[in-house]
């Protein structure tokens, strides 16, 4: 559906005392670098989205750049800051920085195309079809794949927050600026990141993982890693690739196959999934973390990444309580144990 047009709104009105704030890591000049483009233009219009949930979309961990202030979603979305505000089947977007089509932003939201669909799909799982009650609109973004593998390898052994938090710190530190003076920052380019020094990235609040992050940098700036071929490699191919990176293990390298690379048949198992599946498929029964994904693979196919969304979103809101009762050892094991079959 052709985007609509809402009224205009001034730069003050609507993006005035929203609260982006720059991290204190100290002064920056504004003025290194290339400016980003067309940074002080705005676009307001609204599409229609019939099926999207955009709260359980946005904070189902495939993204970090979101925040929620009196009902708007707002995010930076490679050069531009955009403002969402869901209406029913309708959802309100406002754009600073970088101009954003209605058309790129509805490739951004249902990448996987129309949910009512997909759902119905998924609905032929008896299981699924009791989780869509409490999941429905849970769409799969479509993310830059740099700032979604740097992303992952920052979120390992991570809560949420505190993945957020290094993410915009990072962007504060080596981001060029959106707006003068600055209401966010863009994702850093992976040759700024491969040449920052690791005390800069340490002070991104990175830890660890300030090696991983450069030495991916490394490998994607020179091209000897080269994410846009691993989009149209087999996912088992393109998955061995990522496992090569210093850092990324089984779990990292599926989230970057599904939530940056558009493959489709992975299922990335963190423990709430890996518990989830125990739970509502198996009776309790032990699991390994292979064993869960050969079967979700083999249960869901093509859907087995969407599928994995609703579990999680399932799993951390409803199923919250009885899950942090189950000894851990109980579903969740790397190696070993029996796979049980589906139920």
């Amino acid at each position: 559906m052709e985007e609509d047009r809402g009224p205009q709104k001034s730069r003050s009105d609507f993006w005035g005392g929203l609260g982006w704030e720059e991290p204190g890591l100290g002064t920056r000049r504004l003025g290194r670098g290339p400016s980003v483009r067309g940074l002080l233009r705005e676009r307001h219009f609204v599409l229609r989205l019939p099926g999207l949930h955009l709260g359980r979309t946005l904070g189902c961990g495939q993204t970090f750049r979101w925040s929620w202030r009196d009902g708007k979603a707002l995010g930076v979305v490679g050069e531009s800051v955009w403002q969402l505000r869901p209406r029913g089947a309708r959802v309100e977007v406002q754009v600073l920085g970088r101009p954003a089509t209605g058309q790129e932003v509805r490739r951004y939201l249902l990448s996987w195309g129309p949910l009512p669909r997909l759902e119905a799909q998924l609905a032929g799982d008896p299981v699924l079809a009791k989780v869509l009650r409490h999941t429905r609109g849970i769409s799969i973004l479509a993310q830059d794949p740099w700032e979604v593998l740097a992303s992952f390898l920052i979120s390992q052994n991570n809560n949420i927050p505190k993945i957020a938090r290094s993410v915009e710190q990072l962007c504060a530190v080596l981001g060029e600026p959106i707006g003068r003076p600055p209401v966010a920052w863009t994702f850093p380019d992976p040759g700024r990141v491969a040449d920052a020094p690791e005390g800069l990235l340490r002070r991104a609040l990175l830890g660890y993982r300030a090696p991983y992050l450069r030495e991916a940098g490394r490998r994607v700036a020179s091209g000897e890693l080269d994410l846009a071929a691993l989009r149209r490699l087999p996912t088992e191919r393109a998955r061995e690739a990522l496992l090569e990176l210093p850092g990324v293990g089984e779990k990292v390298a599926d989230c970057v196959l599904l939530f940056g690379l558009g493959h489709r048949r992975v299922f990335p198992t963190d423990v709430w999934v890996h518990r989830a599946v125990a739970e509502l498929y198996w009776a309790g029964r032990r699991a390994t973390v292979t064993g869960v994904r050969r079967w979700a693979l083999d249960r869901f196919g093509e859907l087995a990444g969407l599928a994995q969304q609703h579990l999680y979103h399932y799993a951390r809101t409803v199923l919250a309580a009885r899950l942090r009762r189950l000894p851990r050892g109980l579903a969740f094991q790397s190696g070993g144990g029996a796979e049980p079959g589906a139920g």
